[in-house]
């Protein structure tokens, strides 16, 4: 089913997250398997790319590391009636041959993709299902349109950013990155989640296709990186993927300068812009300074498939 599944990708566009690349690379080679919907023509019309690991010693499905989205993607054949029973009715039958491949595991928990807005059919089957939002710019072409709609907020620390950090572009400096986002979790007494070789592998596999972008701001007296954005992107979408900040140049607000130096590449390359951002208050009022749409998704959770 994997090398079906890597033929469709390469002929279809498919979400960054469910690249095989991108699965290789973040679950290893034998780390992910697909669970495909065929017509009776046998072309794929349904998809579903998991990742099958071990929690508690039992297996488990769950998103794999640096990746906010996974479940089902649909492609609805071109001569597809668009009525809304007959949509409907083609999610209802797909998911649920998707659903009926996914193995048994005593647990399962992924964000869907926010474009998929149906999910009664897992609901049928047992699964429960959670609210959970993102801001995202459908739209960055017009970006003084954009910055128009920032917050008064915003411009104070984005001036507080221009004054004391200059910002650059450095594709090679997934290392500054990851280090500032480990101390920003230290700053909090959190476990930081990621392992270095895991985001080492999602940076080499994005460079070899240019479709990541990293950021950097730096102390303009020490000449010290006080903040890291690094960015990964497909011909549609971009998404911040992570970012991290000095606990001691924290009062400098150089992350939202670099939030806008992501708006600025999205812009230049026609991309939308996922924020990806957490839901925690403390850092959500961050993103919404921005003017962003608040976008919902999914989460699905069930216990004992």
């Amino acid at each position: 089913m994997r090398d079906a599944y890597i033929q469709f990708c390469q002929k279809q566009y498919l979400p960054i997250h469910f690249q095989p690349w991108w699965l290789e690379a973040v679950c290893g080679p034998n780390g992910w398997k697909v669970a495909l919907a065929t017509d009776k023509s046998g072309e794929i019309i349904g998809v579903f790319p998991y990742y099958l690991a071990r929690r508690w010693g039992l297996k488990v499905i769950q998103l794999p590391p640096l990746t906010t989205y996974g479940g089902p993607w649909l492609n609805y054949p071109q001569d597809f009636d668009f009525k809304e029973v007959s949509r409907l009715s083609f999610e209802k039958k797909i998911m649920a041959e998707l659903i009926r491949q996914l193995p048994r595991t005593v647990f399962l928990k992924l964000n869907f993709r926010p474009e998929i807005t149906n999910w009664l059919p897992f609901y049928w089957e047992g699964f429960r299902q959670t609210t959970r939002y993102t801001y995202i710019f459908e739209e960055t072409n017009d970006l003084e349109k954009i910055t128009a709609g920032f917050k008064n907020t915003l411009r104070s620390d984005l001036k507080k950013a221009d004054q004391w950090t200059e910002m650059r572009r450095d594709d090679k400096a997934w290392e500054t990155v990851f280090a500032l986002n480990k101390l920003s979790f230290q700053r909090k007494n959190r476990r930081h989640p990621y392992a270095s070789e895991v985001f080492k592998n999602l940076h080499e596999a994005l460079q070899q296709r240019n479709q990541s972008a990293c950021f950097v701001a730096f102390d303009k007296a020490s000449g010290r990186p006080s903040a890291g954005l690094y960015l990964a992107f497909d011909q549609r979408q971009a998404a911040v993927l992570m970012t991290g900040t000095a606990p001691e140049f924290k009062s400098q607000c150089a992350v939202y300068g670099l939030f806008l130096e992501a708006l600025r590449f999205c812009a230049e390359h026609a991309l939308s812009l996922d924020f990806e951002g957490s839901m925690d208050e403390n850092i959500e009022h961050a993103f919404r300074a921005f003017g962003a749409r608040l976008v919902p998704y999914f989460q699905i959770i069930r216990w004992g498939m």
